[in-house]
This record gives structure tokens, sequence and C-alpha cells, in this order.
């Protein structure tokens, strides 16, 4: 499997399971995805406490330093950190996109993805055309 793959399988996961989390909640909460040493693609998100349901930016938080820590251990090649987000695409311009923000031991140069997004009235996700942004 190449890095171009790595990346793809990690940008397909997370476009797939943003859409599913949207036309089942309406929402979108971080979440995330890594690559073993092996090449597979596995799932991750913060278990919530419905007691304490911690903010976005702590569940990004977690996420981002359970996958460092895989990262540096050999435990993952790469890994996606998935949120929602606006984008302002000009001055009159602002969207709802998804970001993905992938990290790769090989690639350092990575790119930020966002997967503009629109959700209708009958929980159906339209995605726009995907871009990218350097660092």
């Amino acid at each position: 499997m190449t890095t171009d793959e790595r990346i793809d399988n990690l940008l397909n996961h997370c476009k797939n399971y943003a859409s599913d989390l949207l036309m089942e909640t309406g929402e979108l909460f971080p979440f995330g995805a890594l690559t073993d040493a092996s090449g597979l693609t596995h799932h991750r998100e913060v278990e919530v406490d419905e007691k304490r349901i911690p903010s976005n930016g702590e569940m990004i938080d977690l996420l981002l330093s359970y996958f460092t820590h895989e990262m540096q251990n050999n435990g993952a090649l790469a890994f996606a950190l998935c949120c929602e987000v606006s984008v302002k695409l000009d001055e009159n311009t602002d969207v709802d996109a998804i970001s993905i923000d992938i990290r790769h031991r090989d690639e350092p140069d990575v790119p930020m993805f966002y997967y503009p997004f629109t959700l209708k009235e009958d929980e159906q996700v339209t995605f726009g055309e995907m871009f990218a942004v350097k660092r």
C-alpha cells in the first residue's frame, strides 16, 4: 500500500463516517482514524459519559494525544482527525465543512482537507468538491 493509498483510505473513512453521523444525528462530533503498521484503517472516537459530555476541543485534544502516542510508538503509520468547521471561501461566503487533518509518518507535507457539505431537511447530506490547503 502506498502513502497515497493510505491517505485516500483515511479520507474515505472520515467522509463516509461523517456522512453517516450527519444523516443519523444531524451533528458531527470530532472523531478520527488511524492506519496501523500493517496498513489497516481503524476508527477511533471518544467514548462519552452522558453525565459529562466533553467539549469538541477536549475531544480533539484526547484524540490528538492518543494518535500522536500511537505514531511515536510505531503503532500507527498515519492518522486522521476529523471535525466540523465553518470555512470562509471569500468575503461573502461561509460554508459548513468537515475538516480532515492527516498526519503521516512518511509524508510530512500532507495538506489540510475540507469537504463542504449541506444537510437538507430530509437529513440527506450533499458534499461539495473536496479541497486542500497547504499548511
